[in-house]
């Protein structure tokens, strides 16, 4: 199988190829084809046979038909990693979709038969489609006495659905490292896309803790398996396992001493993630340079600031870190988040332990997909559709009355619903938007999270009930 870099015209008919390629039109209409010929053969993907005389017409099906383009703007580096063949210097077909004038391209009809396949694909979407290879007449010329003749290849599968991708990314960090909680895997890799979009006003990473935790069984204190998963798909993770001896005696703030700046353990690159875990702390007491250290860390949770100290002041520096809190408990023993998740693992605790060198892996090309799906996500912009902010407006007014209304009925007061409410679900949605590579929060990506923090607290309440 061979990659489509050079002029289709180049390749047998019926030649089996890859096409790494961006959707430029969709607006084509579906086309019929007969699944089953008269000699028992199957119809379609391009295969010559005569017309029945008379057609049954539940044999027929529908195919839907793009226009491809090889990628504008696709980096050497990027290509060359496929394919080590020059692009086509022959003159395409329908040189005018492709959005750079006069340039060297590849440019085909697709015949995509899976039509639930079909129907995730939009205009530029890039994807790898694999097919066989053909000369047939453009879509919208079928009728016409001599159609002109395009390359055409009939899919038989493409890979490069993000929906389903980014579900592979969730499916293996749950397996691997939370005990198969999707849910939990879901709430973590949206913690770890977020990052800061605004100072001012601040609109900040949400933090989030996984609480009931449970802590490791064995004589040692192992580092959790979700911070060596986690540093498989992205580029700067790090560790604070937290204990007395860490919080009393280590440093955690950066100090000039001496005219030396010392580091510390929140010292630490823009987009860092960092897995805070709370089971070494045993019984004792925190003593100041403790508690100025915790009071740091709530900090940079709360602002993403951190103080640096120097002899007769400090000054503050601005962090952009994702923070999640492993804890045993019910929440954070020592940090206020912005979501609480209890994990639903098993009383095991040592699939949540297990050493890296244990993790099972995906083939070497799918996480490459992995960490290209969640690295862009994270370095991604969204907006909020016109009708989507209109929306968000009138669901959080809705939200305030009724939660207003459910107090004045009940006598058990309520938490009040606040704009700064509205902003944190606002970064959900946006990490959510983003982790999906859209371009903007949607009315639809907002019921999405919507009903994603619903199960959230659907699962707290339950969880508290257990004790």
């Amino acid at each position: 199988m061979s990659y489509l870099h050079n002029a289709p015209e180049s390749f047998q008919d019926r030649a089996f190829v890859r096409f790494r390629a961006m959707i430029q039109d969709t607006s084509a209409s579906p086309e019929m084809y007969l699944a089953e010929a008269d000699d028992h053969k199957y119809g379609g993907w391009g295969a010559a046979h005569d017309t029945p005389a008379e057609i049954d017409y539940e044999n027929l099906r529908e195919c839907s038909v793009f226009w491809a383009v090889s990628i504008p703007g696709e980096s050497d580096w990027v290509g060359n990693r496929h394919s080590q063949q020059s692009v086509s210097t022959s003159k395409p077909s329908q040189s005018h979709k492709y959005p750079v004038p006069a340039a060297h391209h590849v440019g085909m009809q697709l015949k995509v038969y899976d039509t639930s396949a079909a129907e995730t694909l939009k205009t530029t979407d890039i994807a790898t489609f694999v097919g066989l290879l053909t000369s047939e007449p453009l879509q919208h010329e079928l009728e016409v006495d001599n159609p002109k003749t395009v390359p055409t290849l009939h899919v038989l599968f493409h890979k490069g659905s993000i929906a389903d991708l980014r579900n592979e990314v969730i499916e293996w960090i749950a397996r691997e490292a939370l005990a198969d909680d999707k849910e939990a895997a879901e709430w973590v890799l949206l913690s770890c896309i977020a990052r800061v979009q605004s100072r001012a006003p601040p609109i900040l990473p949400p933090t989030l803790t996984l609480s009931r935790f449970p802590s490791s069984t064995g004589p040692s204190s192992p580092p959790p398996t979700l911070h060596a998963v986690l540093a498989y798909l992205f580029p700067s993770v790090s560790l604070l396992p937290l204990s007395l001896e860490t919080i009393n005696q280590t440093p955690f703030m950066p100090e000039s001493r001496e005219e030396d700046l010392h580091s510390g353990w929140l010292q630490l690159p823009r987009g860092n993630i960092c897995l805070v875990t709370e089971s070494g702390v045993t019984e004792g007491g925190v003593n100041e340079k403790g508690v100025l250290n915790l009071r740091a860390t709530q900090e940079s949770m709360i602002h993403q600031m951190l103080d640096y100290v120097f002899p007769f002041s400090s000054y503050k520096f601005e962090t952009d870190i994702t923070w999640i809190v492993l804890s045993e408990g019910r929440k954070s023993a020592f940090f206020q988040t912005d979501i609480n998740f209890p994990l639903n693992a098993e009383s095991s605790s040592d699939r949540l332990y297990k050493p890296k060198e244990d993790v099972v892996l995906p083939a070497q090309d799918r996480l490459e997909a992995f960490r290209n799906l969640v690295c862009s996500s994270k370095i991604g912009t969204t907006g909020v559709a016109e009708d989507a902010a209109e929306y968000i407006q009138n669901d959080f007014v809705n939200q305030r009355k009724v939660n207003s209304d459910n107090t004045l009925s009940t006598s058990a007061a309520k938490p009040t619903v606040t704009a700064d409410d509205l902003i944190q679900k606002m970064m959900v949605a946006k990490s959510l938007a983003l982790s999906l590579h859209e371009s903007e929060v949607t009315v639809d990506i907002w019921k999405r999270m919507k009903e994603l923090d619903m199960k959230r607290v659907e699962r707290v309440e339950r969880m508290s009930d257990l004790g």
